[in-house]
């Protein structure tokens, strides 16, 4: 039978595990979202830079898809 330390040390594993794995898949699944929640204003950030590259050119092919072909 575990005494009462094992378990703590087993609940505060499982919290360490859980919370890595929740830090995992959200880098996985919002690789860009490193500045939300930055002090600075960013201004200079490669990664915001890269950020809106993309959004501005997901916005041209949105643009681009709606508009009729000739």
């Amino acid at each position: 039978m575990p005494g009462y330390q094992e378990i703590i040390v087993l609940i505060i594993t499982g919290i360490a595990f859980t919370i890595a794995g929740v830090k995992i898949y959200q880098k996985f699944t919002r690789p860009l979202d490193g500045c939300s929640g930055c002090a600075s204003d960013c201004s200079g950030c490669e990664l915001k830079d890269l950020k809106n590259e993309i959004l501005e050119n997901k916005k041209k092919k949105e643009a681009s898809a709606l508009r009729p072909e000739k």
